[in-house]
């Protein structure tokens, strides 16, 4: 595992933080204290808005958390539009957790499969290590839509120039 540094602080803290405010945020659903509908709005719009993309996936990983403990009848209609709007984002890390924030409401979030077919054809050859592809593809099945068949994506090869 490689360490970046910057400033003279160690960055290696950020996913460990995330990870250690999801759990804390699942417990807290599940044990009945949940997310009031302000919260929800709130994640929702920090989703939105944030321009620090770090802080918007930790808000969408953190919409995801709140999604896996809730009871899908009790989102609203509203609520659902607004979740599947947030797929209209560049950010792949913030569509990875929207899609499985919508995949956690299994069949409630039907309206978002054309939404998540269109965008799979568009990320399903991304490359990286993670991208939102599987997520989509999880949240369709979750939804109770048969995803298609993975393409055989061609890698992109970088020549350099000759010297």
């Amino acid at each position: 595992m490689t360490t970046v540094v910057e400033n003279g602080l160690s960055l290696l803290w950020i996913p460990t933080l995330a990870a250690v405010l999801i759990c804390t945020l699942c417990s807290a659903a599940q044990s009945g204290g949940g997310l009031s509908k302000v919260q929800f709005a709130e994640t929702i719009e920090r989703i939105r808005t944030e321009k620090n993309s770090t802080v918007r996936a930790n808000n969408a990983a953190n919409l995801a958390a709140f999604t896996q403990s809730i009871d899908p009848k009790k989102v609203n209609d509203a609520t659902l539009r607004e979740i599947v709007s947030l797929l209209n984002t560049d950010d792949d890390g913030v569509r990875l957790w929207v899609a499985a924030s919508l995949g956690n409401l299994g069949p409630r979030a039907r309206i978002a499969v054309p939404t998540l077919l269109n965008l799979l054809r568009k990320v399903d050859c991304l490359e990286g290590d993670l991208t939102s592809a599987g997520a989509i593809r999880l949240a369709l099945t979750r939804i109770g839509e048969t995803p298609p068949p993975e393409p055989k994506c061609v890698k992109k090869m970088w020549l350099s120039p000759a010297g």
